[in-house]
């Protein structure tokens, strides 16, 4: 007599049982920069909800309990690991959930170089707490000028006085920004001795400028008698005085300003003639 066996196959769906059940949280963002606000949701997808306690761990020295959404302020840079503990037995976890970047810094150094020409300046942004994250830079100049590297040369039309801006955001979205007044000057340089003897070399009193700036000058010798003046963009005396007769070798003093008074710059000093 042969008998038939039939092999049935069970599927158990086990419910309210923690481990098991569809219990799990998200949070609205994952990563971000410091000063990250982040909300946590509870959920629980199982037919029958056995749970009675939800204890979090935030991973940043932060708890809480309940089943309601959790809100964290996370103000430092690092990866957060979260958890929660279902019943007081069961432990749900997701290492590193969070991560928090360095917020960028936005301020910037400058400085004058005479070498690049004039009214030029160099800009650099300051060193960032991770240098190896590849910032996006903006650079925003009052007279219209815009840039987008870490250090930057930007020459300016004039002297006077500038608002620069600058706008470092970081690859997650978050931004900072930092702006500051750059004076930017004219800059002559005098030497303090020449020797007008015609011998080719070292003849004349030359003052180097921008080339572009009409500057008035005034020689004195040294009793405050004015021996020499002249207007020009580039200023040369050929240590003559007003009549063109030569000056006996000996200390002079000059001053010199923006012809007509319309800039603030001023220099003066003293230059010694040798023949």
């Amino acid at each position: 007599m042969k008998f038939l066996r039939n092999i049935i196959l069970i599927s158990l769906i086990c419910t309210g049982i923690p481990g098991l059940a569809q219990i799990t949280f998200f949070a609205d963002t994952t990563s971000g920069c410091d000063s990250l606000e982040v909300s946590f949701t509870y959920r629980n997808t199982d037919f029958i909800d056995t749970v009675t306690s939800v204890d979090w761990d935030f991973g940043n020295g932060l708890t809480g309990s309940g089943k309601e959404q959790q809100t964290v302020l996370y103000d430092s840079a690092a990866a957060y690991t979260v958890s929660i503990v279902i019943n007081g037995n069961t432990t749900y976890t997701r290492p590193g959930y969070i991560k928090v970047h360095s917020t960028p810094r936005a301020r910037f150094l400058w400085s004058e170089s005479m070498e690049l020409g004039y009214y030029t300046v160099v800009f650099t942004n300051v060193p960032q707490a991770v240098d190896t994250v590849s910032f996006v830079y903006q650079w925003l100049f009052e007279d219209g000028g815009t840039g987008n590297t870490r250090t930057l040369i930007h020459r300016f039309p004039e002297a006077g006085d500038y608002r620069v801006a600058l706008r470092v955001t970081h690859p997650e979205g978050c931004m900072n920004q930092w702006s500051d007044v750059v004076t930017v000057r004219d800059s002559l340089d005098c030497p303090n001795v020449f020797t007008p003897n015609n011998d080719g070399i070292n003849d004349y009193f030359i003052v180097s400028s921008n080339g572009v700036t009409v500057y008035s000058i005034q020689v004195f010798s040294r009793t405050g008698v004015l021996v020499y003046k002249a207007e020009a963009p580039i200023l040369i005396w050929d240590g003559r005085n007003l009549s063109g007769q030569e000056l006996l070798p000996g200390t002079y003093y000059y001053i010199i300003r923006s012809a007509g008074g319309s800039g603030r710059f001023e220099k003066s000093g003293f230059v010694e003639i040798y023949r």
